[in-house]
């Protein structure tokens, strides 16, 4: 189990957190950030992927988010797509409870991804990618070191409209300089 200021990961549970899963992958609020296409994510598909998820793997590894404070589930993040030969993975991360949106949940997981990614996994750089509408997480990124290293242009389309993807990373030299632990 890994802890911030304001969550904790712990491993994802197929069982326990297969009800919330579903009710995010469904949610607009949610998927339409992500960039995620507006199709119904059903009970089943997110059970399998919770269970390969829970497996983990040298490609993938998920957490769960939960509030610090209450225990509550609010979000699930991973780490993924693993090049060993570069020391490089993506991050990925969902805050699903609205109420938790906006208030430094998102920022603080997204920190102790970077801690974890750098220090447990010893990658040399964090990459990403996301939906250039959704400021709130570019913040987050900001925030925690990222650094804008591009725009692919239209690169998604949700709800009838194109959108642009910000490509985003982090090197472990700015890290360790402290950029990836300002407050």
């Amino acid at each position: 189990m890994y802890q911030g200021k304001l969550v904790r990961f712990r491993r994802v549970d197929p069982l326990r957190d297969l009800d919330d899963r579903c009710r995010w992958m469904n949610d607009p609020g949610v998927t339409d950030t992500l960039g995620m296409r507006p199709a119904r994510s059903s009970r089943e598909e997110t059970r399998k992927y919770l269970e390969t998820a829970a497996a983990s793997s040298d490609s993938l590894v998920e957490w769960a988010i939960e509030d610090l404070a209450t225990g509550k589930h609010i979000g699930g993040c991973t780490i993924r797509a693993f090049n060993h030969i570069a020391r490089s993975a993506e991050l990925g991360i969902a805050i699903g409870e609205a109420e938790f949106r906006g208030k430094g949940y998102g920022t603080d997981a997204v920190r102790l991804l970077v801690q974890i990614g750098f220090e447990q996994f010893n990658l040399n750089r964090i990459h990403l990618s996301a939906n250039a509408n959704n400021k709130a997480g570019i913040r987050a990124y900001e925030k925690a070191g990222f650094s804008h290293e591009g725009l692919r242009r239209q690169h998604g389309f949700i709800n009838g409209r194109y959108y642009d993807s910000v490509i985003m990373a982090i090197l472990r030299s700015e890290y360790e300089a402290g950029k990836g632990r300002a407050v």
